[in-house]
């Protein structure tokens, strides 16, 4: 499980640094995109942002700790609620995509799981 941490991880990161440049691409094409195409892509990004950092989280405790199921589990959550929710925004609103569109109320539910999963961890979680 640590190689799949650890890829997880570089995972989070490459995530990261695109909505950096998504975000970016997006402050200069203000103009261009309607208010509610904008706010969505503000959105989409600040949570792509946030669950990014969260996964590498979830990834670096995985690398330092014992094995853990429900630790993998999360980043799996994590990394499935970016692809649905905040890839699937940014494809709808900046490439005109809406094949996944049905998908992103379920990349939401995922964020959701992957919090429950790690409250779990950390709950059951023992120092040694």
């Amino acid at each position: 499980m640590k190689i799949a941490s650890r890829i997880l991880f570089v995972v989070a990161c490459v995530i990261a640094a695109a909505s950096v440049l998504l975000a970016a691409y997006v402050a200069h094409m203000g103009e261009v995109l309607s208010p509610s195409s904008l706010k969505s892509l503000q959105s989409a990004l600040q949570m792509q942002q946030l669950h990014a950092l969260a996964l590498a989280g979830v990834c670096a405790v995985a690398m330092l700790h014992t094995a853990s199921k429900t630790l993998l589990l999360s980043a799996a959550l994590f990394t499935a609620g970016l692809l649905m929710f905040s890839l699937n925004i940014c494809l709808i609103h900046l490439a005109g995509i809406t094949i996944f569109r049905v998908f992103t109320p379920y990349g939401g539910m995922a964020f959701v799981a992957a919090w429950l999963s790690l409250a779990a961890w950390a709950w059951r979680f023992r120092l040694n």
